[in-house]
């Protein structure tokens, strides 16, 4: 083989090297599932919330969430906006939530799950439950409490 050929096949290979790991590591790297839909919340005295929510569920760690939401008015204008978060530890579905009030000041609280004889193991799971079934749970920030429901998007839980 001449030094020519060699160097020649030595690209070659290095070369072919590096578009298989970089297939790999693109192939690693999944994207997110994305899901939305529409909640609820109950606020005390017949008083009721409402808005959208949607959540980015890494593939690294399916019991790992995150998402926004927003309040709606009767209207259907966006009066609040906010982030949330949720982990499923020890068979407890439980999470946090943030709000930015058009004052500047800002809400937060914790929310947990009730799924009372759900056999699903991550939040993924949870969340694309809400395709098929409401799922349901509580909130609390300070003294105030209440409970909330979520629905899929159109009834489907579905990929952005």
């Amino acid at each position: 083989m001449t030094p020519k050929r060699t160097w020649l096949g030595s690209r070659v290979f290095f070369l072919w090297l590096l578009l298989l790991s970089g297939s790999a590591y693109a192939w690693s790297q999944e994207a997110p599932s994305r899901l939305s839909g529409s909640w609820m919340a109950s606020t005390g005295a017949e008083r009721y919330l409402r808005g959208t929510w949607s959540a980015e569920i890494s593939p690294e760690n399916r019991n790992s969430a995150r998402g926004s939401w927003t309040l709606v008015s009767d209207a259907g204008d966006i009066v609040m906006e906010g982030t949330w978060s949720a982990r499923k530890t020890a068979g407890v579905w439980q999470g946090t939530w943030t709000a930015r009030v058009s004052n500047g000041g800002a809400l937060s609280g914790s929310w947990s799950a009730d799924l009372a004889g759900f056999a699903g193991k991550t939040i993924a799971e949870m969340l694309d439950r809400t395709a098929e079934k409401q799922v349901a749970g509580s909130w609390q920030s300070g003294r105030y409490q209440g409970y909330w429901w979520l629905d899929a998007s159109r009834g489907k839980a579905k990929p952005k």
